[in-house]
């Protein structure tokens, strides 16, 4: 048997399957980062982006999520202590009420040959309704869709608790189970 093989080996025994998975996860994204980083020649001084009105809302429903989630496991036998990260798929979208105008005009015209053509023109002119002078009346919200949960919780090595956990998450989330991660915390 090669070398490799038999490290690899006493290194699976000793840690486990589990550990030696997320070992391997972590060692690949410290390469990454480490790689990512190596391209950048200087750190500039950017200005901080402007968070749009609904970059805003989906970062406090966010962390209103977080915190009720949070809130909920704690009273689960067994869990314990949590702490939980929510990351979103999207911003969601707020339909707003447009005004639509539309005209059409038809000319018809006849040559002295016997000819005939006919042009069509039509327009369209959409304008914004405003609630007040700044406001647009919306009238559809979709809310912003969840694309992963993160958790980390006391009781993240048994079994038992991390289904009721991902149960939990996927129930109030619509998100699928390999979407969702808990973990033991430390």
């Amino acid at each position: 048997m090669l070398p490799w093989k038999e490290k690899l080996k006493a290194l699976r025994a000793g840690l486990g399957t589990r550990n030696l998975w997320l070992l391997l996860l972590a060692a690949g994204l410290f390469a990454l980062s480490i790689a990512a980083g190596s391209g950048k020649k200087e750190k500039e001084e950017m200005p901080e982006p402007v968070k749009e009105p609904s970059q805003e809302i989906a970062d406090n429903s966010v962390a209103e999520l977080e915190g009720r989630l949070k809130e909920l496991l704690s009273h689960i036998k067994g869990v314990g202590k949590a702490e939980v990260m929510i990351t979103l798929a999207d911003q969601g979208e707020r339909i707003v009420l447009k005004d639509q105008k539309t005209g059409t005009q038809s000319l018809n015209e006849v040559d002295g040959a016997g000819g005939s053509r006919v042009s069509t023109t039509s327009e369209k002119e959409e304008e914004t309704v405003y609630e007040n002078s700044e406001i647009p009346f919306v009238t559809k919200e979709y809310t912003a869709q969840v694309a992963g949960v993160l958790i980390v919780c006391e009781g993240g090595a048994d079994k038992n608790i991390v289904m009721d956990i991902v149960s939990a998450a996927e129930a109030l989330f619509n998100v699928p189970a390999h979407r969702i991660v808990v973990l033991e915390m430390k």
